[in-house]
């Protein structure tokens, strides 16, 4: 399995699973598998209605097609990155700097997909096989890449663990964040450790501090704020 090293805004090294190009066209298989669905759906629908005798072919053509146009760009953005298929093979869009791509970025994957993938079948895979990133011309334009999904499976007993019965958070705050920015806070935080490098954990936890509005205590390292973080978030997310 190909792996990428993504390298943040902050200049910290993070190393993701790159999507297999079998995950990759099995998700636009039951992207297809899904449109398929609502638009039989859709059409079954309209059939009982009068709405086909009050548009001409044109007009009713440009309205089925919108959904099938809107899907991609669209859906992916507001879902963190994934399609209906790509969420079912645990596959996600982001950008080569691990964060979440703009509108825009999805808007040219569509329109490249459109010519590579539509117009001329089998250009996208063509170019994926010969990609170190394994990128499609719609990824390099728009700078991302397709990485497995390893949120859930990642998230080990340093988040997940055992908190006492009397334990009480001091951040609360915390809860603005979700699995995935734990995950990544974690993933810089071991890094750090292993290399020793302070400047990492400070810039994090400056990072940290700005987003959550909060103040690390002046008698606390760097490591245990970032620890008393995850073991907060750890509280609320089996709480709540």
């Amino acid at each position: 399995m190909g792996k990428i090293q993504l390298q943040t805004a902050q200049n910290i090294i993070i190393e993701q699973n790159l999507a297999g190009i079998r995950q990759r066209i099995l998700a636009v298989i039951l992207d297809m598998l899904f449109l398929g669905l609502f638009y039989y759906l859709l059409l079954l629908i309209l059939s009982k209605t009068a709405f086909f005798n009050k548009f001409s072919v044109w007009s009713f053509m440009s309205v089925l097609m919108l959904p099938y146009f809107l899907y991609y760009p669209l859906f992916q953005y507001w879902n963190n990155g994934q399609s209906f298929g790509k969420q079912i093979m645990r596959i996600r869009i982001v950008k080569t700097d691990n964060s979440h791509p703009r509108l825009g970025d999805f808007l040219i994957r569509w329109v490249l997909r459109l010519f590579e993938v539509n117009m001329i079948p089998g250009l996208a895979l063509i170019v994926m096989l010969f990609s170190d990133k394994k990128q499609r011309l719609g990824d390099l334009a728009a700078n991302t890449v397709v990485v497995k999904d390893q949120i859930l499976a990642s998230l080990d007993r340093s988040i997940f663990e055992e908190l006492s019965q009397d334990y009480q958070p001091v951040f609360p705050s915390v809860k603005q964040f979700n699995d995935r920015d734990i995950q990544k806070i974690k993933t810089i935080l071991q890094e750090a450790r292993v290399k020793e490098n302070k400047k990492i954990l400070k810039a994090l936890v400056h990072k940290i501090e700005k987003i959550l509005q909060i103040e690390k205590p002046k008698d606390w390292s760097y490591s245990k704020f970032i620890d008393q973080i995850i073991k907060d978030y750890n509280y609320y997310a089996r709480h709540f």
